[in-house]
């Protein structure tokens, strides 16, 4: 090759940390003026590929911006091109390319998913927020159907992986053991009734949050969270609330005491977001571009990235219009 021009080597790989397929993908070398010094349309991955590019002194400054049809964008730092450079970027999904495939509810495998189960077997008296009523959720589970449901499950299984995965700091127990029955379920969050106890792991950690914090616990204020609470429950103090900080995100814990049906009860409203983790970063050179976020698809990336092959009782494939669409552009 000769000596005026610079070998720059991409291979794509998923939060998952496999090669990734990508049907149609832009990549442009860009300078700092923002025209284009060199760009490539149309590339499929895998294998990886290699663009020749102008060497140092040619260019002195460029990035790269790497365009998926199927994941986010991602941009590297600047550089001089200069010799050969191979990169593996990591992509985190286009929410609105992908679609689920979950599993039946009888068919999650055990022991995975047995407290699951039978927790969706308590909970008889189910809504989705600003949705449908579900009544029993075991009845309902499978037949779950329409963005705003399929976002619900979604939300739910990703926060049943976490819950049962990670631990409380009190009695290193998993959180997902204080719930008895859900109550209300969106693409964000669950209210569930839970045992008393999870109000005072909650109170204390608030307490001492001089000794939590630096474990990865903060608060915000919990004042919006009332509108999450379904109209039957009648809350009897103001709520609280802390976050725990995991790479799977941000898991809010926000607590309420609450009268329904001559009943006294404990209700949690648990909800995750995004926060700039490790999947953020995509090695020495790439940056992806946050956005922060609650999609049950961002969060599904920082799960399988935290813990490659878990099982969240669902899959992901790509929207077939967006890969057809691919194909024929490229025929």
């Amino acid at each position: 090759m000769p000596d005026d021009t610079a070998k720059f080597t991409l291979s794509l790989t998923n939060a998952e940390g496999t090669s990734t397929f990508e049907p149609n993908c832009y990549i442009g070398f860009q300078r700092t003026d923002g025209t284009t010094a060199v760009e490539a349309k149309g590339v499929t991955f895998p294998p990886a590929r290699t663009i020749v590019i102008p060497a140092f002194p040619q260019e002195r400054n460029l990035f790269c911006l790497i365009r998926p049809s199927l994941y986010k964008l991602v941009q590297s730092n600047f550089f001089t091109p200069n010799g050969d450079q191979n990169e593996s970027v990591p992509l985190q999904r286009l929410p609105d390319q992908w679609t689920p495939g979950f599993s039946l509810l009888a068919a999650l495998p055990s022991p995975r998913f047995d407290a699951f189960q039978q927790i969706v077997a308590n909970s008889t008296q189910v809504d989705v927020k600003h949705g449908a009523v579900l009544g029993r959720l075991d009845g309902a589970y499978d037949n779950l159907a329409g963005n705003q449901q399929r976002l619900a499950k979604m939300a739910l299984l990703n926060l049943y992986a976490v819950l049962n995965d990670q631990n409380d700091p009190i009695n290193n127990q998993p959180w997902f053991r204080f719930v008895q029955q859900y109550v209300r379920i969106d693409q964000e969050r669950f209210i569930a009734e839970v045992d008393p106890e999870l109000f005072d792991i909650v109170q204390n950690i608030l307490n001492n949050l001089d000794t939590f914090g630096p474990k990865g616990y903060f608060t915000e204020s919990a004042s919006l969270h009332v509108q999450n609470i379904p109209d039957r429950y009648h809350l009897t103090q103001d709520l609280i609330t802390v976050k725990a900080r995991y790479e799977q995100g941000n898991v809010q814990f926000t607590m309420g005491k609450a009268t329904v049906d001559g009943r006294d009860v404990v209700l949690l409203d648990c909800d995750m977001d995004e926060h700039s983790n490790i999947i953020e970063h995509a090695g020495d050179l790439f940056t992806h571009i946050f956005t922060g976020g609650t999609h049950p698809i961002d969060i599904h990336e920082y799960i399988v990235h935290h813990d490659p092959g878990v099982e969240l009782g669902y899959d992901l494939n790509p929207i077939a219009a967006t890969v057809e669409a691919a194909a024929r552009a490229a025929a």
